[in-house]
């Protein structure tokens, strides 16, 4: 038993040094990442300027990019619309990992379509 408890100690202490490290890195990253924003904000400006996609340099090539999201404001209301006008192309189907597993726990089975996994990792606390 004395040896799982050193693996324990050695576990704890080294999560504690990634942890300590990463911090440490994110942070001396910062000044970098914040004038690489700045660096992209003044390049989007000037593809806006021109009115441009991209221009060609030299040294490189800059380039637009759009990043698209949809988020729920009223999400009764979007599921109402949905299920009205049958326009589930709309949303993703996705099962839910805890009302599956309680469904499993009720019946001893999965949902029909739904494969099933649970895998264990190790945890470890403190002391």
């Amino acid at each position: 038993m004395a040896d799982i408890a050193k693996r324990v100690e050695q576990f704890v202490k080294l999560r504690d040094l990634i942890k300590a490290k990463n911090d440490e890195h994110k942070k001396a990253m910062k000044p970098y990442n914040e004038t690489l924003e700045q660096l992209n904000a003044l390049l989007l400006a000037h593809l806006n300027s021109v009115n441009g996609n991209s221009v060609a340099t030299d040294t490189g090539t800059v380039y637009r990019t759009e990043k698209k999201s949809a988020s729920l404001q009223d999400a009764q209301a979007f599921m109402d619309y949905v299920i009205q006008n049958n326009a589930w192309d709309l949303i993703d189907r996705k099962a839910n990992v805890s009302a599956v597993e309680d469904f499993i726990n009720q019946n001893n089975s999965p949902p029909p379509g739904v494969n099933w996994s649970s895998t264990y990792v190790a945890g470890v606390r403190r002391a």
